[in-house]
């Protein structure tokens, strides 16, 4: 039998290429992301070994708080410039030398950011190291920086922007934008730069002030003695140091706690992509049951016949499963190295240096994903081919009866129903994870039902073709719905991919009409100004106060953030005047908005939560200037869930105070009444050009540019879902040119009374059409209950619009058409060429 097997495959080379190719790409992404994900870790394990190849201890504050936010993670306070003569001083130390290190942003001759925007590598400034061993950056032109106004930059970025040694450079730092010259270009090591991040790095002095805060340092880096171990210089380093708040590590240590935080950083980025990979081999494992259940009902006769002459069901189904074995090694081995093109172009779209980390480990999993996928989706094809009795060789056999199994059609209909009535719970109750569950047994109740829907839906799809072609038309209704079970998986591998894509685009549609609806309903606000886009550098406060100034601005609002714990809880704390309770239409349920030294309004919510009162005190935990005891003068309501300014408020003045050197996240401006705000927005821009990056938006402006930033992940989506779409139309096409083998005879008598070979090949391509947009009526189905289930789940995080792009959606189903149309291109074609007389004879 396995003789057979392997000789069947062999025999029928094209029959299978199909299935081997919807293997292979649905393996190829899960393969993709592997060996990106090592590759990015390999990378900046690399990088980190690099930089701190030799420090053998690190001399850093103890004081962190973890945001909580995503992106932001743990934030570490400065230590004191003075520890650096007492570091220097133990005598297991070599050299030691104080680093800074933060944020800034080069701009070029148009005043525009280079580099990264909130994607990608970042935009890193720093402190020149002195201490050649102690710095893994290597000069390659110029000299080291010696005056305030000059700097270095890496490599990478200098060759980008053809910048040399003698250019004057613009530089938006904390403190605003200066001009500096370029005195030496310098690579990471061998690198060019550090990951791929823009570089710009200082004397200590002036990175003191542009980056950090004067008088402090990020950390120290020690190299120690010859023969004297890590730890031992740790020791040493611990008994010199008098405060508690001061924390030594090994190199070894800070090695590793780097490498861990980053790939902690990278793990959602990596998991976003591993759950497209999912769903591409969801969809393939439709295909490929699809593909071998029309090849297993194609062979019945082959199939009793060999039960004719003695084979036991076991021998034939393990035949079948030979055949499963064959093409998912085989499609997977091909997937495995179409994925390593997929995380090539992936690494080059990042900007990774290095090459690709291909490890053993990917290379089986791809391997063991692809091959358990096929087997997984052959088994119920191996299982009815076994029970084909003997006798089935000498008649015909119908080979799909499935569309017509009542109870099977009425157990999906109940699966349907109760998954929609669990969705519309979770939705009223605002269940996220009931609405997930709900939508899972609709999924469930589509598939179930599926066959039972093909025949219904098909001719309700295929009844404008029944209209407009004439006879084709009417043949591709009904072709589309005598198999009803082969329709109905063919359409599932189309549904996920349209179910997905319709569902985020109902979310974006939605969530973007409840944030035009906020806006317009709460923000007494004319214009936003906001910081560099990735909202880490700032703008200084002179961007607030040069806005003010202007006759036509009534009052300009800075807003802060900084991360703080309140009675030990780490969190975000905003700094603002009382003015912006008013711009965000916030309400005052107890006590007042007035915001002087000492004092903190608190959101209603979490003054409930923590008990708080007016008068009541908490302490405030910052960094680097320690602990605070602030009194609640007030507690605010927002209007609608997320649009207040946050948990806890304080004035600009204290935020100066307990954060030196803060910078404004956002300016909000209210103009004089009367004054217009398409007269007055070029003349802000004006203000704020010598800033740098702040951008002026007006409130279209300020929509706009969140809808972009959803536009952008669906965008993101939709790329991805490319994939599984192809596998869709690999499905559809594969499903068409069997279907045409299977009715070769037919066909033939087609063509003998009358068919032209025209009509023939659109009879065909109309088929798959209307298969193709029974899938997306399935998907959008999905998509739509799973949209107003999660919006509806969400409302009290402030999405109460529920918005459906109808435009969208049906481009979108049109999309679904064309596939189809496209994947019946070829089948339709070599139908067409078919001869009369040789049809009709084929057995």
């Amino acid at each position: 039998m396995r003789k057979v097997a392997l000789r069947g495959l062999l025999a029928h080379k094209g029959r299978m290429l199909a299935t081997l190719l919807a293997v292979a790409l649905g393996v190829a992404f899960i393969a993709g992301v592997l060996i990106l994900t090592d590759t990015m870790n390999e990378s900046f394990d690399d990088l980190f070994a690099t930089a701190y190849e030799n420090t053998d201890a690190v001399v850093r504050s103890g004081q962190t708080i973890d945001t909580g936010l995503e992106g932001g993670g743990e934030q570490r306070g400065d230590i004191d410039a003075t520890l650096l003569p007492t570091v220097q001083a133990v005598g297991t130390v070599e050299a030691a030398q104080g680093e800074v290190f933060g944020t800034v942003q080069i701009l070029d001759s148009k005043g525009d950011p280079v580099g990264s925007q909130g994607f990608g590598p970042p935009t890193f400034g720093g402190s020149w190291s002195d201490v050649e061993a102690l710095s893994s950056w290597r000069l390659r032109e110029g000299k080291a920086p010696s005056a305030a106004n000059e700097i270095v930059v890496d490599a990478a970025v200098a060759k980008e922007q053809d910048y040399s040694v003698g250019d004057t450079i613009q530089v938006q730092t904390k403190t605003g934008v200066g001009d500096y010259t370029l005195v030496g270009v310098a690579g990471f090591g061998t690198a060019e730069s550090a990951g791929g991040a823009t570089n710009v790095l200082f004397t200590t002095d002036q990175a003191q002030k542009v980056v950090g805060q004067p008088g402090k340092f990020s950390s120290i880096s020690v190299k120690a003695e010859n023969g004297v171990s890590q730890s031992e210089v740790v020791d040493d380093l611990k008994s010199a140091m008098t405060d508690d708040d001061v924390q030594v590590i090994s190199g070894k240590k800070i090695t590793e706690e780097s490498q861990s935080d980053l790939k902690k950083q990278l793990s959602g980025f990596t998991i976003f992509l591993t759950a497209f990979a999912v769903i591409a081999v969801i969809v393939g494992a439709f295909v490929i049951y699809n593909s071998f259940s029309i090849v297993i009902a194609q062979r019945t006769r082959e199939m009793a016949l060999l039960r004719a002459i003695g084979a036991s069901r076991r021998q034939v189904r393990r035949s079948v499963l030979i055949e499963a074995v064959a093409t998912g090694l085989l499609g997977s081995l091909c997937g495995f190295l179409l994925g390593l093109g997929i995380a090539a172009a992936l690494v080059g779209l990042m900007g990774i240096e290095g090459s690709l980390a291909v490890n053993p480990q990917a290379l089986v999993i791809a391997l063991l994903v692809g091959l358990l996928v096929t087997l997984f989706a052959s088994l119920m094809p191996a299982w009815r081919a076994s029970r084909v009795p003997p006798v089935a060789a000498m008649r015909e056999v119908e080979i799909d009866t499935s569309g017509r199994s009542k109870p099977r059609f009425i157990i999906g209909l109940v699966v349907l129903a109760s998954g929609g009535l669990l969705a519309v719970m979770g939705a009223g109750q605002a269940d996220l994870a009931l609405v997930g569950y709900g939508l899972a047994l609709v999924l469930a109740g589509l598939i179930v039902s599926g066959p039972g829907l093909a025949g219904p839906v098909s001719a309700v799809v295929g009844w404008p073709l029944d209209k407009l072609r004439g006879i084709t038309g009417s043949l591709a209704r009904e072709n589309a719905g005598r198999n009803p079970k082969r329709s109905a998986v063919t359409a599932y591998a189309l549904m996920v991919g349209i179910g997905v894509m319709s569902l985020v685009l109902v979310l974006n549609a939605s969530i973007r009409a409840s944030i035009d609806k906020v806006l317009d309903d709460t923000f007494a606000v004319d214009f936003i100004i906001q910081a560099d886009s990735t909202g880490t550098l700032g703008m200084p406060p002179e961007v607030a106060t040069t806005v003010a100034a202007l006759p036509e601005v009534q009052s300009a609002v800075p807003v802060r953030q900084a991360p703080v714990k309140i009675d030990d809880k780490a969190t975000l704390i905003i700094g603002t005047s009382s003015d912006a309770f008013e711009m965000f239409g916030l309400k005052m349920v107890e006590g007042s908005e007035a915001l002087g030294e000492g004092q903190i309004v608190v959101l209603d919510k979490v003054a409930k939560k923590h008990d708080l009162a007016v008068g009541s005190s908490l302490d405030a935990e910052f960094l680097n200037t320690g602990t605070t005891r602030l009194t609640v003068a007030g507690i605010y309501k927002e209007r609608t869930q997320g649009t207040g300014l946050g948990d806890y408020v304080i004035g600009s003045d204290q935020f100066a105070q307990a954060v030196p050197g803060s910078t404004d996240s956002t300016v909000l401006i209210k103009l004089v009444d009367g004054e217009s705000v398409d007269k007055v927005k070029p003349i802000l821009e004006k203000a704020v050009k010598p800033f740098g990056t702040p951008k002026v938006q007006d409130m279209d402006d300020f929509k706009n540019q969140i809808g972009g930033q959803l536009d952008m992940v669906v965008n993101m989506i939709g790329v991805l879902m490319v994939l599984a779409f192809i596998i869709a139309m690999v499905g559809i096409a594969n499903t068409i040119a069997l279907s045409v083998f299977e009715r070769t005879r037919e066909m033939g008598l087609l063509r003998a009374v009358g068919m032209s070979r025209r009509q023939l090949r659109a009879t065909i391509r109309w088929e798959a059409v209307i298969v193709a947009l029974f899938g997306a009526a399935l998907g959008l189905v999905l998509g739509l209950l799973g949209g107003w289930g999660l919006v509806s789940a969400l409302r009290d995080e402030g999405f109460n619009v529920f918005r459906v792009p109808v435009t969208t959606l049906v481009i979108l189903a049109l999309i679904a058409g064309v596939l189809g149309l496209l994947a019946a291109m070829w089948p339709a074609w070599r139908a067409g060429r078919l001869k009369v007389l040789d049809a009709i004879h084929t057995d």
